[in-house]
């Protein structure tokens, strides 16, 4: 029993290993090659682990081999662009300008039923504010909006955020350092000129309206 718990301790522990000398890559989506190469990583540590008569040495020599054809594919994907495509494919455009395009879709075998639920996910409500929908190497779906359907943002309006006692997630903090922010007692900013969020926001109406009439004058549109 106690042999039994060591193989699959060791086996797990050596899988672990093999994946951070790999990268975040071997973390992230997989496409076609990384997939191929993480269901045998995981068939090679159960069957060592369960299967006594597999010497142990085997599932060693095994696992650096998987490791190395991912690292050596990696590179030669790095390193030539016409191989990565030729292994992890390239992305396939299924939405062009608010219009599905059906031969893509039958070519990847993506029916209509997975097409709308992509577009429910991210947030899509009508098909034609997509100027781009890309069905991804990795198997993922990327939607790329019209200009005029994305959300407009606060630097667009002219309000600018005060600064803070803000606990920011993309700053690489220790975990005593991020309870130590989060103790500390909250400064209070003054709050910004209301006045001048309101003068900024006119600002703003009236440059989009002005180039709202450009758009629209047919003198323009002739030049």
């Amino acid at each position: 029993m106690l042999e039994f718990a060591l193989r699959v301790a060791g086996m797990y522990f050596l899988a672990l290993i093999m994946i951070r000398l790999l990268g975040k890559r071997a973390l992230g989506e997989l496409g076609p090659f990384d997939f191929v190469i993480m269901t045998g990583v995981g068939d090679v540590v159960i069957s060592v682990a369960l299967d006594r008569s597999i010497p142990y040495y085997e599932g060693i020599v095994v696992l650096a081999t998987l490791a190395v054809l991912e690292y050596t594919m990696g590179y030669v994907g790095l390193k030539s662009g016409r191989l990565s495509n030729l292994i992890t494919g390239v992305p396939v455009v299924l939405i062009e300008d608010g219009k599905i395009i059906r031969k893509n879709l039958a070519r990847e075998k993506f029916n209509i039923d997975d097409l709308m639920q992509e577009l429910r996910r991210q947030g899509v409500r009508n098909i034609k504010d997509v100027e781009k929908g890309i069905l991804e190497s990795c198997g993922g779906f990327s939607v790329v909006l019209k200009p005029e359907k994305e959300a407009v943002s606060k630097e667009d309006l002219g309000i600018k955020i005060p600064a803070g006692d803000h606990l920011i997630t993309t700053e690489q903090l220790s975990r005593a350092e991020i309870f130590a922010r989060l103790d500390q007692p909250e400064t209070n900013n003054p709050e910004p000129n209301l006045t001048d969020r309101i003068r900024n926001i006119e600002q703003q109406l009236q440059h989009i309206s002005a180039l709202l009439e450009n758009c629209s004058d047919p003198n323009n549109s002739s030049h």
